[in-house]
């Protein structure tokens, strides 16, 4: 492992990394206790998934420089073929209001994004980079940043007609720290995902370009950190000063996995650094990254630090937060799936890695049948039983396949059934037979064949009995059956079905191939 400093006369220094065999650290190292240190960056709500990080970099007297980056990968974003190029469209608002709720500097641009190709176009981790600069005074801050995909409508039909356009957004809190005066400071920690020298490009800084990495996540596809921040000197003592920057990498329980110091020369009241860290040796996992600068008595003049991730998992890369929610949602406990939803990325890879373990029939070999399967359903269920709006996963087929297997039998209908609460249709029976109190729904039919009956009573009784008060006359329907509990990668109870198997009627209630789950010998299943 090694750590690549480049000054910003041009040259570059090797150093050695050293790791410390989990060496605890003691209080003496004066950084900030971990849940102390501000969250960010953030991620996204509603229909585009993005990130957002903030830096806060010293302007003049009184003022500070936010930039503010966005990080969109290419599968959230629609690019139209035009003679062979494929190019996005979209538009960003950020908002920045003080304490008291006030705006203090906003920023809307609408930009013209590229691949390189089909492929590129929908491919998770090629990503694009936004950025804005805004201009505030030192204080606490919250940015609201709303990303719109202006080729892209919504998909819900008002919505469409209206010409709403894809939209994600978020909100984040950041710190615009004091610089000076009369003394020296540090910059924030600027993550990059790459850093080129060259005088040209939208993200030059000190003759680099700095590819901000807005998730701050490293590892599998990123092997090396780079990094950007500047030396701030208000002493007024002129040029000519060495000092040294010492860099510090903490893990989540406060030990020290690398450390090392790097002299720097001190050319003007402001400069900036740039250094690369080779992290493959690192473990999975939540790290602080700690910048001291120190004179030659090894005192600290100035200090900055930021969190940051590694992640080795080839399905920590390639799956959102909310796709991944989804994919556990039925082998996860309610209990376990609260505490997954407030890890870290590195925090549920690491959760993962142990559970599928514990799952493993075969532990000791290669190959873990339990986790095939399981993401083999969500993949059939994505492939088979996806809506108009709805992940297939997500749709009431999707969960009974994912969490049962395929059914021992499927009956696939399309009749004059109408669904009607309190009954339930069994074939061959002249008359509807009562449901359990559980049941929400039966089926009845109008025709006179056998199993089939008629009911009596008003119309206005038998629109109050169905769901809603509205029919769902004429729709398809498939029923599931079981011939036992299935085949679940993993019982959540020791339950036992109320008959012998179970059986399931889902209907496409709306016409757009999402079949709503009406009735189940199951109770747990509503």
């Amino acid at each position: 492992m090694s750590l690549r400093e480049h000054l910003p006369s041009g040259a570059a220094l090797v150093l050695p990394l050293v790791l410390f065999a989990f060496l605890q650290l003691s209080g003496a190292s004066g950084c900030r206790a971990w849940d102390e240190i501000l969250e960010i960056p953030n991620t996204s709500t509603g229909d585009m998934i993005f990130y957002v990080d903030v830096v806060t970099f010293h302007m003049d007297e009184g003022k500070n420089v936010e930039e503010i980056y966005l990080t969109v990968s290419n599968d959230q974003i629609e690019f139209p073929e035009i003679d062979g190029v494929f190019r996005g469209k979209l538009r960003y608002e950020i908002n920045v209001l003080d304490e008291n709720l006030n705006l203090v500097a906003s920023s809307d641009k609408t930009i013209e994004v590229g691949a390189s190709s089909a492929e590129d176009a929908g491919d998770r981790n090629v990503v694009q980079v936004l950025q804005s600069r805004v201009s505030v005074p030192p204080g606490r801050y919250s940015a609201r940043v709303v990303l719109e995909d202006l080729n892209a409508r919504k998909r819900e039909i008002i919505s469409y007609i209206r010409g709403k356009y894809r939209t994600g957004e978020t909100e984040v809190g950041f710190e615009s720290g004091e610089f000076g005066p009369g003394g020296i400071a540090l910059s924030d920690i600027e993550f990059a995902r790459s850093l080129r020298r060259t005088s040209e490009g939208a993200f030059i800084k000190s003759g680099f370009e700095v590819m901000p990495n807005a998730q701050r996540r490293y590892g599998l596809l990123l092997s090396e950190l780079p990094i950007y921040f500047e030396i701030y000197d208000f002493r007024g003592v002129g040029v000519g000063d060495t000092l040294l920057v010492g860099y510090t990498i903490l893990n989540s329980a406060g030990n020290r996995m690398f450390e090392a110091e790097n002299p720097i020369f001190i050319s003007g009241q402001k400069m900036g650094s740039t250094a690369l860290f080779d992290i493959a040796a690192l473990p999975t996992g939540n790290y602080l990254l700690v910048l001291d600068l120190l004179d030659d008595a090894g005192d600290v003049l100035a200090r900055t630090e930021r969190k940051f991730d590694v992640l080795w998992s080839v399905y920590s890369w390639g799956r959102y937060e909310m796709d991944a929610l989804g994919d556990l949602a039925y082998v996860l406990t309610e209990s376990e799936m609260e505490t997954f939803k407030g890890f870290s990325p590195a925090e549920r890879e690491a959760f993962l890695k142990e559970f599928w373990t514990e799952l493993d029939p075969t532990p000791g070999t290669g190959m873990n049948e339990a986790l095939m399967e399981h993401f083999r359903r969500v993949k059939h269920a994505d492939q088979h039983f996806g809506g108009a709006s709805t992940r297939g996963a997500l749709t009431d087929r999707g969960r009974l396949y994912i969490k049962y297997g395929h059914p021992d039998d499927i009956q696939s209908h399309y009749s004059d059934y109408e669904f009607v609460q309190g009954t339930r249709f069994i074939e061959g029976a002249s008359d509807p037979v009562p449901t359990d109190p559980f049941s929400r729904v039966g089926l009845k039919s109008g025709s006179s064949e056998a199993g089939s009956w008629d009911r009596s009573g008003s119309q206005s009784e038998a629109l109050a009995d169905q769901r809603g008060g509205s029919t769902v006359h004429g729709k398809a329907y498939e029923i599931w059956s079981y011939d036992g509990i299935g085949e679940p990668v993993r019982r959540l109870s020791d339950r036992v079905p109320r008959v012998a198997g179970m059986r399931f009627v889902l209907v496409d209630e709306r016409g757009y191939g999402e079949y709503r789950l009406v009735y189940s010998t199951e109770k747990e299943e509503y």
